[in-house]
């Protein structure tokens, strides 16, 4: 028995294109004979479909589409093809409106139906707010195998959590009931480790059971999802997807043998996180109407590689990379910026930034009242003036020119911020409030690990000290951490929730990850005097920065725990 595994990029409510993905797939799985083919979790619609699903004339399409996916298998060519399909069903009966459900359609005829039974309710996912869950098993029998259908979490919850009951548990049932081929429609969002994980862990404990699992790839807002399908039998994978960048339509014999261990490791997935953003991004902008992109360009590290990611997405000719010098911008920053377009081959812009006079300006014009009871009059008498407003206004009004630009010639606006900066504020307001920020969930180390991979960006950029360089001798580390520490720290609070020094100081010796640059310097200052305080304080600017964060554009998520939909805390708070 083939078959084959329909790995497509679905976008919510594009039905006509959704359709013709799978049209394609089904063409290549007749050509080569398969009696199975399976798309992922609510591919029809598209995922993530969210709100999307209250309109009516949503769901209408979503069916008008099944319809049309039913009537093509009566063509003679698909008549052997079972075709698994993710799709949205309207619940006649009480509960929720909906139900995340799978068809299996062949000769024109929805010959089976499943409903997801485990339905998420962490990180990003929020089912339980659409769908009601099912509660009874699907089996049919194909090619002589007793076949089951389950939809993602009934498989696995992505969260590790191990409460679902036997008698609720999709995966156990079928196993009980004695299926011998289990299909599992998915649309699984990707998480560092996540896929390796998964492909583990479902491989052993599958008994004798051979597993066809299939995930979409692309990116969707958000998320961004690595494809990495797989089929395995007995404890043995038959294929393994390494990471999908287009719609792909593998054919797997189910009667192969695996017996090389050597092989085995091959086949495990590998993930590149420079081409999952790239993914994100070409995505976010070509499915949003946008063929070019514009950045700032400072000659730093964040926005180097902001620029080459995005000439990997789009293509050097589609990125407008502006520098914009202002009187603290050192000769290098200048001569590195212009270095790496030209490396880059992208086009470069000069607009410089002259904020000294207009500081003055704007101070004298807001002082025109003289009344002691005044704000700006007290500020002045007691001295309280913040003085790194004027800096700031550079970050300003380099986004009002970058918007500018965007809004004038039609670019979409990347902004440049990393994880470990945005989780301190340590960006200015709009600096973040662009479009999209491929960058995002990347902590500083991962950085600086993606621009010494990317050919392109000089060693001059990767070398500097960080520095916004809104100051004369301004240098990043020196008004926070060094980032050796500060991404432990970040890391720490917002994945794992480590809001105690003593119980950050002990995660942060024995978990079994990178965590830091620089190990060897990161466990010296956990144990120097000051250690402690300085650890408080940069929690306590975490929980103080939630307005700024909750004001910023969207961007790839990588990590188990993101900045975005699902990390929810409040703004106004009294604990950090």
């Amino acid at each position: 028995m083939r078959v084959c595994l329909g790995q497509i990029n679905t976008t919510p409510g594009a039905f006509e294109e959704n359709l013709e993905r799978m049209l394609e797939g089904m063409k290549v799985a007749a050509k080569a004979r398969c009696s199975v083919i399976v798309f992922p979790e609510l591919s029809i619609p598209g995922y993530l479909s969210q709100d999307l699903l209250y309109q009516p004339r949503y769901i209408q399409k979503n069916l008008e589409a099944l319809d049309r996916l039913c009537s093509a298998t009566r063509d003679e060519a698909f008549a052997s093809l079972h075709v698994v399909v993710g799709y949205l069903e309207p619940n006649p009966g009480p509960g929720k409106p909906f139900f995340n459900s799978a068809a299996v359609i062949n000769e024109g005829k929805l010959v089976a139906n499943y409903r997801k039974q485990l339905l998420p309710f962490y990180d990003v996912f929020d089912e339980a707010r659409y769908f009601e869950a099912g509660d009874t098993l699907t089996m049919l029998t194909i090619c002589g195998h007793r076949v089951g259908i389950t939809i993602c979490e009934d498989l696995w919850n992505d969260k590790g959590e191990d409460h679902y009951t036997a008698e609720r548990n999709p995966y156990a049932r079928y196993r009980e009931a004695g299926v011998d081929l289990l299909v599992s429609l998915n649309s699984s969002p990707f998480v560092q480790g996540k896929p390796e994980a998964r492909m583990k862990r479902l491989v052993a404990d599958q008994g004798d059971l051979t597993l066809v699992y299939v995930n979409q790839w692309g990116g969707q807002d958000e998320l961004v999802f690595d494809g990495h399908s797989f089929v395995a039998r007995g404890g043995r994978l038959l294929y393994a997807a390494q990471q999908v960048e287009a719609d792909e339509f593998p054919v797997v014999d189910l009667g192969a043998v695996v017996e090389d261990t050597t092989q085995q490791e091959r086949v495990l997935p590998e993930v590149s996180l420079r081409r999952l953003i790239v993914m994100s991004l070409r995505d976010y902008a070509l499915k949003s109407g946008f063929r070019d992109a514009v950045i700032a360009s400072s000659g730093g590290i964040d926005s180097a590689l902001t620029i080459a990611l995005a000439c990997d997405a789009l293509g050097p000719s589609h990125v407008h990379a502006i520098r914009m010098p202002s009187v603290f911008s050192s000769e290098h920053s200048k001569t590195d910026a212009k270095a790496l377009h030209e490396a880059l081959g992208c086009w470069d812009y000069e607009v410089p930034i002259e904020h000294l006079d207009l500081v003055a300006s704007l101070n004298q014009r807001f002082d025109h009242l003289r009344d002691p009871d005044h704000l700006v009059r007290r500020v002045w008498v007691e001295n309280k003036y913040n003085s790194v407003a004027d800096q700031n206004l550079q970050a300003r009004l380099r986004d009002v020119y970058l918007m500018h630009f965007s809004n004038a010639f039609g670019a979409l606006p990347l902004a440049t911020g990393n994880k470990t900066e945005s989780a301190c504020g340590y960006f200015t307001h709009f600096d973040m409030n662009l479009s999209f920020a491929p960058i995002m969930d990347l902590y500083k180390r991962q950085v600086f690990e993606l621009a010494e991979q990317h050919p392109a960006i000089p060693r001059s950029i990767i070398e500097k000290r960080p520095s916004a360089e809104l100051a004369p001798n301004q240098f990043d580390e020196e008004s926070l951490l060094p980032y050796a520490i500060l991404d432990a720290i970040v890391q720490g609070y917002v994945e794992e929730f480590k809001s105690d020094f003593n119980a950050f100081r002990s995660w942060a010796t024995t978990v079994d990850q990178v965590i830091s640059c620089d190990r060897d310097a990161l466990l010296v200052w956990l144990n120097e005097d000051d250690s402690e305080a300085a650890y408080t304080r940069i929690i306590g600017l975490i929980g103080q920065m939630e307005f700024k964060r909750r004001q910023t554009c969207p961007g790839p998520k990588l990590s188990k725990v993101a900045f975005g939909i699902g990390r929810r805390v409040p703004i106004v708070k009294a604990f950090r």
